[in-house]
């Protein structure tokens, strides 16, 4: 098993092999080997966990498929023209309530090219948002149990051990301090800490069009 998470370490972090296709062959390996059976090794895909992360997949396509997510940015740049010195508290409430009710690696991502369309309208360097974006995302989720896959992972294991499992909003009180501790910081202090670089060596470094 620990030669094989070596190997798993390896290939994601090669990225020459997608990561879905990486997962199944350690998974096929554990079974020939004996380590599990073919029941355990596939009873996680009938897991509430799996449908539940599926289903926010679906979620996060939809919205970005049906225009929603343009809407967003189109009214994100409205606001900031009118405040925009509360450019970045905006962008931060708006992604952190999307982050409460997605998984929010998908919206940190979905909203990467609403942020950069702004940044570009308002010249303001990129990197002024996106890293606000970040932890708007990451607060964001805390708030609820669907918010990131690790609260639904540990709710899943908090009823498998006959616990009971947490509220919907159990969490919202912890996150909701978390979320606002972070808006006044970003809004606060982030111009003067974040760097300011150019949007060509943003998209070049961090192969942002990819």
């Amino acid at each position: 098993v620990l030669g094989l998470l070596v190997v798993a370490i390896v290939l994601f972090s090669w990225e020459k092999v997608g990561v879905d296709v990486s997962t199944l062959f350690l998974l096929i390996v554990l079974i020939i080997t004996g380590i599990l059976s073919p029941a355990e090794a596939f009873a996680g895909f009938g897991s509430d966990f799996i449908i539940l992360l599926g289903s926010i997949f679906i979620i996060s396509a939809a919205l970005q498929e049906t225009g929603i997510l343009d809407l967003v940015g189109s009214r994100l740049l409205k606001m900031a023209r009118l405040h925009p010195a509360f450019l970045i508290t905006y962008i931060m409430a708006g992604v952190g309530f999307t982050s409460a009710f997605m998984n929010n690696t998908t919206v940190t991502a979905i909203f990467v090219a609403p942020v950069m369309a702004v940044a570009r309208r308002l010249k303001v360097s990129p990197s002024k948002l996106l890293m606000p974006v970040a932890y708007a995302s990451i607060v964001g989720g805390t708030c609820t149990i669907i918010g990131t896959s690790t609260n639904i992972a540990v709710n899943g294991y908090i009823e498998k051990v006959g616990l009971g499992g947490l509220g919907f909003f159990e969490i919202l009180p912890v996150g909701i301090v978390l979320f606002i501790i972070s808006l006044v910081y970003m809004a606060l202090f982030s111009n003067k800490l974040l760097p300011d670089h150019k949007e060509e060596s943003l998209t070049e470094e961090f192969r942002l069009k990819e």
